[in-house]
């Protein structure tokens, strides 16, 4: 049995890797392995307390009203973040794997790494912040913490987009 873990989050969604994942499932089907497909969904609650730090406090749109945005935002990233695990999901059920969605809340890297240390997953797919590169090299990435982690944990193997 191969055992795969896709991940989300608030922020993080790629239908090229949602589609990468499940042509590697498919392929390993296909070789006669049975598959497990795992989506993890992180609402990371530390992004949205940023944005309503560095928006929240200065209260330039009134108390009352900020707070109603800074709500409905948080409301639309989860709302969205959800409608594309359950595209993921019913797209993986359409071809016949085993799904399971996990929703969780917190930070994406600790989420992550939490979810490939505690359970044997073949490859986790995970989706990279939308950042330059630069900005990647100088000061890295998420994405890649959790790739070193679970490499020297040996849990598995990561893929990147």
């Amino acid at each position: 049995m191969k055992r795969i873990l896709l991940a989300f989050s608030t922020t993080r969604y790629s239908r090229d890797l949602t589609s990468q994942a499940l042509q590697e499932a498919e392929s390993i089907r296909a070789s006669g392995e049975e598959v497990q497909l795992h989506l993890l969904y992180v609402l990371e609650s530390k992004k949205l307390d940023e944005v309503y730090r560095s928006v929240g406090e200065d209260a330039f749109l009134g108390m009352g009203p900020q707070n109603e945005v800074l709500d409905t935002l948080a409301q639309e990233h989860h709302r969205m973040a959800r409608k594309r695990i359950g595209e993921a999901a019913d797209k993986a059920r359409t071809q016949s794997f085993e799904v399971t969605v996990v929703e969780v809340e917190g930070d994406f890297t600790e989420r992550v790494h939490a979810a490939a240390s505690e359970q044997a997953f073949d490859i986790i797919y995970v989706t990279r912040a939308d950042r330059p590169f630069i900005s990647r090299f100088l000061f890295g990435s998420e994405c890649e913490k959790v790739a070193r982690l679970v490499r020297q944990e040996g849990k598995g193997t990561v893929v990147i987009k």
